[in-house]
């Protein structure tokens, strides 16, 4: 054996055996990380597939319920009716508009089996709100995108695993939905009934002559036709025939100054025994509300020298003519206050007769459209009332445990039995807008008071003037450092494009800014020549909502309908569609 040639050694047994092991773990391994990373492959594309389905249908559910809201619009422009229900174009809208969305963003949905809508209702008693599927009006609109289909190929079919093989499964089903509600508003009506609110069926009124004229004549029909009584009797207080010869429209005309020849000459000292024939027809009210009893001689002649001395100092026309027309326009100039004359209410006197329409029309739509919303009431003149009871002897009311009520009819009634100068003359918007929010959301100096406002709900006031506020707290100044820009910045310059000097015009603004920051839109209307446009379009633009105009006109009845319009405008304003996110 040659000295550099070593000896070859064989592998051992034991070396060759784990050698083998290691090929066989190495295989097992290697088919068991190339089955996690198949999986890993796969469950990305089930998650990428899942998001992208998901966002089509959030986008197909939102676009379907904008179909909703825009029908609602289209019936606040008097075009359609504001039920939303199976037989609704606005629902074949929605069906097409989901399945078009989706398609958009590359999933298919069956719009007839895929879109489904319901009504969202809430339960008082637990303060929860819920969905009933099938049940109209809409308001509610579901959209499902499905792969489970069997067939992949199918638009709706299973997602294909690429390494399906190695988990012993070809393809998954896939399933997402989406929901979308209108919600529903939670609202107050604001409403102007001071003084001036009779204006324009007075004789200082703008209008023609011809139309003030028939406006009178309508009020005295009205309460001839209304027939009202003295509390106790069968007496009427507005005879057909009239009090002695104050027995026609245009009036009787009577050139004597003196009131004791007056008063004789009209037979308004006529006795039935020892009691006057024509008593004055208004006593008032008394303190809980109810009409007082008949006058006696003394407060009757009294109250007929009241007018008497307001028609004698007349000019034009109706100086010293003693009728029908000069005694309705005393009794809004002079005898305004429900303390003063009982029965105005009953008349159309405007614009307050077309604010009443108005909001009866609102009544109505938010009947019509059925989609949750309540409704509460404040009233202002020189104060401001959260009308939560109301009794005048001809209705008894009391809403207090739920001012804020779905029962709309009570809204109504109410707002139907007051009258120009209801709580005095004056005009404290800013007192009748803290009342509104106090009604929604509270007194903010009381932590445990949450107001009437439903969790869920989205709280609204509508803001309706016809003049200029001229109202406030006894020393109220705006706060320092109160900034108008970030309230009216209208052009987004950095500027603000609305203030004043006015300090009750700042405090009505003010308020409207604390109800914002506690999240309460604000819609306003104005109404008339004379309505302060500037101050309720800078109210709207800082609380969200929209402000609308009603200019008045040569004639009430375009007025009339132009407060329909208003009313109809803002009773269709409903909120933007939203997601309801766990359902």
């Amino acid at each position: 054996m040659k000295l550099n040639q070593r000896k070859t050694k064989r592998p051992s047994r034991r070396l060759r055996d784990r050698r083998g092991i290691i090929v066989i773990l190495t295989a097992f391994l290697l088919t068991a990380l190339f089955a996690f990373v198949a999986l890993s492959v796969d469950t990305g594309r089930i998650a990428l597939t899942e998001t992208r389905m998901q966002n089509a249908v959030d986008a197909a559910a939102l676009a379907a319920s904008q179909e909703i809201t825009a029908a609602v619009y289209a019936a606040g422009q008097g075009q359609g009716s504001a039920r939303i229900d199976a037989n609704s174009i606005a629902i074949s809208q929605a069906r097409a508009m989901a399945a078009q969305v989706a398609q958009a963003n590359g999933v298919y949905i069956d719009p007839a089996n895929d879109v489904k809508f319901g009504k969202r209702t809430y339960n008082a008693s637990t303060g929860q709100w819920s969905i009933a599927w099938n049940s109209s009006p809409f308001s509610v609109v579901q959209v499902t995108a499905r792969r489970t289909a069997v067939n992949t190929t199918a638009p709706d079919g299973q997602l294909p695993l690429a390494f399906g093989w190695a988990v012993g499964k070809e393809s998954v089903p896939i399933e997402t939905s989406a929901t979308a509600y209108v919600e529903a508003r939670d609202l107050v009506l604001v409403l102007d009934f001071s003084a001036s609110m009779n204006d324009d069926s007075s004789l200082v009124s703008s209008l023609p002559a011809t139309e003030v004229d028939h406006a009178l004549d309508a009020m005295w029909n009205a309460l001839v036709a209304a027939n009202p009584k003295w509390p106790g009797t069968t007496q009427s207080k507005f005879p057909s025939t009239g009090f002695g010869s104050i027995n026609s429209y245009a009036g009787t005309y009577v050139a004597s100054t003196n009131n004791t020849t007056i008063m004789s000459t009209l037979g308004l000292t006529t006795n039935v025994g020892s009691v006057r024939k024509y008593p004055y027809p208004q006593a008032g009210r008394n303190a809980d509300g109810s009409p007082k009893l008949k006058p006696s001689n003394t407060v009757s002649d009294s109250l007929w020298t009241g007018y008497i001395n307001y028609v004698k100092n007349l000019s034009g026309t109706y100086k010293r003519k003693y009728g029908y027309r000069t005694l309705m326009d005393y009794m809004q100039e002079q005898g305004f206050d429900r303390t003063v004359s009982e029965d105005l209410w009953r008349t159309p006197h405007y614009p307050t007769q077309a604010l009443k329409d108005g909001a009866s029309l609102f009544c109505s739509f938010l009947n019509d459209l059925a989609f949750g919303d309540e409704l509460g009431l404040v009233v202002y003149g020189q104060w401001a009332v959260q009308q939560k009871t109301f009794y005048d002897g001809d209705v008894d009311i009391n809403i207090t445990a739920d001012p804020i009520t779905p029962n709309y009819s009570v809204i109504d009634t109410i707002q139907k039995h007051l009258q120009a100068g209801e709580y005095n003359g004056w005009t404290a918007m800013g007192d009748g807008i803290l009342k509104g929010r106090e009604l929604l959301v509270g007194v903010a100096s009381n932590p445990s008071d949450h107001g009437y406002s439903r969790y869920g709900s989205r709280p609204t006031m509508i803001v309706m003037t016809d003049g200029q506020t001229n109202q406030k707290p006894s020393g109220w100044t705006l706060p320092a450092g109160f900034n108008w820009a970030e309230w009216t910045d209208y052009d987004g310059n950095g500027t603000a494009d609305y203030t004043t000097t006015d300090v009750n015009k700042k405090y009505a603004f003010w308020e409207a800014t604390e109800a914002a920051k506690r999240g309460i839109t604000i819609h306003t209307i104005t109404v008339g020549a004379d309505a302060d446009r500037d101050l309720m379009k800078a109210i709207a633009f800082a609380c969200g909502g929209i402000h609308v105009d009603v200019p008045g006109g040569s004639t009430i009845a375009n007025m009339r309908q132009q407060m329909l319009d208003a009313f109809s405008q803002i009773a269709a304003k409903v909120p933007p569609a939203q997601l309801i996110y766990g359902n």
